[in-house]
């Protein structure tokens, strides 16, 4: 039998029909492999942007629920009064309204308040100007005072106000050689004890200077008034009778100290001195600070 052989010519036709079924083949699997590699990485992009969405949408969330924790009010209650708002302020810093100074709060005698002015009132003029200021934010609740004092028929002056502690030195140091350490150390601040370092505090006189600096002004009617109306001016006797054990000073019926009308109000309706107060005060600061408020 005869056997015809392919030619050259079939074969390579043979070949080539092969080659070109093969990349066709293969051309298709790519495309089939590229159109579901694409699509895989279309998925796996949104499941990055969703998640990336979820994060933001998380750390927004996070950063509502904090900023509405910083202003979340925080209440003071003292014995016998109605619940005050706390002042934002870190109440350990001499700047602030509420800090205290005394024999177991003292501040650095370094402190100078950084706005300090002779306020619109009668000063002492025998004073030196830097003892006749204050604290520049509290010279409108001065002179609310004063003014609705005259008014009332007591005029008043101011006999002492910002002490340096240089100056608090002095007196500390002229009383003691005087009268011995331990009993001036009942009548006068050390330096970085004193309230006065802190431009919050003054003395308060009558204008004749009737019982300047002495128990007896409490009885006059200048006296008299201070003692019922300052705290609704933002002002405290700060070291009253009867408590010298607490404030670790003498009674001083002229010596009042501005610490706004919430807390002097809520102060003088408890009868409760600044220092009594104080652990209220410092749960409130804690909380301000657990908050992020300061």
């Amino acid at each position: 039998m005869f056997i015809q052989r392919p030619t050259i010519k079939r074969v390579a036709t043979r070949i080539i029909t092969g080659l070109i079924a093969l990349i066709i083949i293969g051309s298709s699997a790519y495309a089939s492999y590229s159109y579901l590699s694409s699509q895989q990485a279309v998925q796996e992009e949104k499941q990055v942007e969703n998640a990336r969405v979820a994060v933001a949408k998380a750390e927004a969330e996070a950063e509502a629920v904090k900023e509405a924790k910083k202003k979340e009010p925080v209440y003071i209650t003292l014995i016998g009064t109605k619940p005050i708002r706390a002042i934002v302020e870190d109440y350990l810093l001499p700047n602030s309204i509420w800090a205290i100074a005394s024999k177991t709060h003292a501040i650095s005698i370094d402190y100078i308040p950084s706005s300090l002015k002779i306020p619109g009132v009668e000063t002492r003029t025998d004073k030196s100007d830097i003892e006749r200021s204050v604290r520049s934010d509290i010279e409108t609740p001065l002179k609310n005072m004063f003014t609705q004092a005259s008014t009332d028929g007591h005029p008043l002056m101011i006999g002492s106000g910002y002490r340096s502690a240089a100056l608090q030195k002095i007196y500390f140091d002229n009383l003691a050689s005087s009268v011995g350490e331990e009993i001036a150390n009942q009548a006068i601040a050390r330096p970085g004890q004193s309230e006065h370092q802190t431009g919050l505090a003054v003395d308060i006189s009558t204008l004749s200077q009737q019982c300047y600096l002495s128990e007896c002004f409490a009885n006059t009617e200048d006296g008299i008034w201070l003692a019922k109306n300052a705290y609704k001016y933002g002002f405290i006797l700060r070291y009253p009778e009867g408590k010298e054990v607490i404030t670790g000073y003498q009674y001083e019926p002229w010596h009042f100290r501005y610490v706004g009308i919430d807390l002097a109000t809520a102060l003088y309706e408890s009868n409760l001195t600044l220092d009594e107060a104080w652990s209220y005060l410092e749960k409130a600061r804690d909380t301000l600070y657990e908050n992020g408020a300061i």
